[in-house]
């Protein structure tokens, strides 16, 4: 009995970012050709082959596969399980309705958020048998272990899924426990990535890179976000000398640089000391590494610590440079605090990322130039800015969804559009989507086609690699800024 971990590709767009369960993807040329190793799909791979399943793993997005040659993986198998999110269920449906075709038998489950946050509309897509909610890794080995036994129906006592009965009807069973300790979790099977497929990243220094979790939770309240909603308000956390083993097991494995994906790896100031001094008494600070922080979670002292300990970059979600914009969405940060941090990090010497979203609740023409102006005084590494989106799953999708029911799911928002296309932005701005689309393209070329940011870009090169990377990413970043596509 064979389970499929499927990646899927999409029809709508060629570069696609679908790592993170909660569902904050991302693609196109905006993001500079990136590409992730799926680390969610991994872990639930790897957790069925710790307890003998069979398993065949496929990443049809990073090996650029036709939907047909997917459906020809998938006629032998005896379940399938992908991970979805709004922007995609759409086309991950039709996809997996293709193969029941072709394939009657399969189960086919899905996890993520919107089958975690809209589970019955998902399921009345068609093409899935299963939604899991939340965490999926251990809800997928107990389903799978039932359905395997091949006694009908076992499986559908399983904590932490829906699904359709024989007469149709919704069933939502009860809630499964979440991992209490993330240390259960055996270190990725990097097995069963694609053999021959590289992995690029402008952000990462040395190949190949593999992607990680080391905590999982949010305490923040941000309107805009689901992350609180999918793994809990509570951090969970893998112990610090865990991290440093699995460092230690990926190095073995000949990789030699990780991406931290935590939603905030600093959240527990003593927990990245700590880990920073087991990385250097282990020596580990040979492997460079990059990870996800929060403004006011990092101060000069952490930082020079983290530099020490390998870490090269910090990705940080400032949103906005406007107070009243930050507190309108209760992002729990000041606009000084993230002046003092960047200032730091420019003297510690971490190359930064600032993620900002333009058509925030309470958004102006004036504050989205506000932002403008401020990222570029930031000087960080890079910039990224996308439109804000209601999610299933996020206090602002109830908003929206209170006042315009007409968002249904809200997957009308899909990789044809995703972040290039304000929807629904009128109901909580005094704009219409094509301003903030065209202050989109206008952010991303008044930060990247300054003459000062090229010659700060060419004075860090250090390498035939950072030569490539830098090229290939500036590449797409000006043809997005050009085009919007």
């Amino acid at each position: 009995m064979k389970t499929l971990i499927l990646n899927p590709s999409s029809r709508l767009a060629k570069n696609v970012i679908r790592d993170v369960l909660y569902g904050c993807w991302c693609k196109g040329k905006r993001i500079g050709g990136a590409s992730i190793p799926p680390y969610s799909l991994l872990s639930v791979a790897t957790v069925l082959n710790s307890e003998g399943f069979e398993v065949d793993f496929l990443d049809a997005q990073a090996e650029k596969l036709e939907w047909h040659q997917i459906e020809e993986r998938a006629i032998n198998v005896d379940a399938v399980a992908i991970s979805t999110s709004t922007m995609t269920i759409n086309e991950d449906t039709l996809l997996l309705k293709n193969i029941k075709r072709r394939n009657p038998r399969i189960l086919t489950l899905t996890f993520g958020s919107h089958p975690t946050f809209l589970p019955q509309d998902t399921l009345n897509k068609g093409g899935i048998d299963v939604c899991i909610k939340h965490e999926p890794e251990f809800i997928v080995r107990d389903l799978l272990k039932r359905f395997f036994e091949l006694t009908p129906g076992a499986w559908q006592d399983v904590g932490g899924i829906s699904f359709l009965d024989s007469n149709g009807k919704f069933v939502n069973n009860d809630p499964y426990p979440p991992i209490s300790s993330l240390d259960q979790l055996p270190f990725l099977e990097t097995k069963f990535l694609p053999k021959g497929i590289e992995y690029f990243n402008p952000i990462v220094k040395k190949t190949p890179y593999i992607t990680t979790v080391t905590s999982r939770g949010c305490p923040a309240k941000c309107t805009f976000c689901t992350v609180p909603y999918f793994y809990g308000k509570t951090i969970r956390y893998r112990s610090e000398q865990s991290v440093i083993e699995e460092m230690r097991d990926y190095w073995a494995k000949g990789y030699r640089e990780v991406y931290f994906r935590d939603e905030t790896f600093t959240f527990k100031r003593q927990r990245t000391l700590n880990i920073c001094k087991y990385i250097r008494a282990n020596s580990m600070e040979k492997m460079p590494w990059i990870c996800n922080a929060r403004v006011g979670t990092v101060d000069r002292e952490i930082l020079e610590e983290m530099k020490a300990a390998g870490c090269h970059f910090i990705k940080f979600g400032i949103e906005s440079g406007v107070q009243e914009i930050l507190d309108e969405v209760k992002k729990g940060t000041q606009v000084t605090e993230i002046k003092k941090t960047f200032k730091w990090m420019n003297e510690v010497g971490i190359e930064s990322h600032a993620h900002c979203m333009l058509g925030m609740p309470g958004e102006t023409l004036d504050s989205m130039k506000r932002t403008i102006d401020f990222v570029r005084e930031l000087n960080p590494t890079s910039a990224s800015w996308t439109i804000t989106t209601p999610y299933p799953g996020s206090a602002l999708y109830d908003r929206v969804k209170e006042k315009y029911p007409e968002i249904g799911d809200g997957s009308d928002t899909d990789l044809s559009n995703l972040h290039t296309s304000g929807k629904y932005n009128r109901l909580y701005t005094d704009l219409i989507g094509p301003e903030i689309e065209s202050e989109i393209k206008r952010a991303v070329r008044s930060f990247y086609l300054r003459p000062s940011y090229w010659f700060q870009t060419l004075n860090r090169i250090r390498s035939f690699n950072d030569v490539r990377r830098f090229v290939i990413a500036g590449l797409n970043v000006i043809d997005f800024s050009i085009s919007g596509d």
